[in-house]
């Protein structure tokens, strides 16, 4: 920690161009101090000069663009006649093949064949109403009761609390 405060103090110091006394003797002494005082030096004149600006090639620049321009233009994969026809023909095909299907495969009858399934089938309605009747009456006590229960709990809590709040006034 102390080697950092030191790098730390350098570095505000070379910022500065003039170090106090004390920093001067840190850096000029042989140390890691020095070292580093050196490299902070040599950094920051490396970075005040600018970097040189190399030409760019005009073949390069050239094959860019070209490869720029290429990619802009839409590409020429669109599909050809013949595939717009085969594509055509499948799905005609497949729209036949089930219309065939639809009209070979027996049919199921739509009403049933005897009176016995329709009343049973009315039984079973019967029954589902019942239930649900039952089931609405009994479920908001069900539901509801746990509720009342912890509301009843919060306000003998209130109460309590105000006892205690009055008790201890003056």
């Amino acid at each position: 920690m102390k080697k950092l405060l030191a790098k730390f103090r350098i570095s505000n110091a070379l910022d500065k161009e003039s170090a106090p006394d004390s920093q001067r003797e840190k850096i000029e002494a042989p140390s890691e101090a020095r070292d580093f005082a050196q490299r902070a030096v040599a950094l920051d004149r490396a970075l005040r000069v600018p970097p040189s600006v190399s030409p760019t090639d005009a073949t390069l620049h050239n094959s860019i663009m070209r490869a720029v321009r290429a990619s802009a233009k839409p590409s020429e994969t669109v599909p050809t006649g013949a595939s717009n026809k085969i594509w055509l023909a499948m799905t005609s095909g497949a729209f036949a093949a089930v219309c065939v299907w639809l009209l070979v495969r027996p049919s199921a009858p739509i009403l049933p064949s005897r009176a016995d399934e329709s009343s049973q089938t009315l039984a079973a309605a019967q029954n589902v109403l019942d239930m649900s009747a039952e089931v609405s009456r009994s479920m908001p006590a069900a539901v509801v009761g746990p509720l009342s229960n912890e509301l009843a709990s919060v306000d003998h809590d209130i109460r309590n609390t105000t006892q205690f709040v009055l008790a201890t006034l003056p």
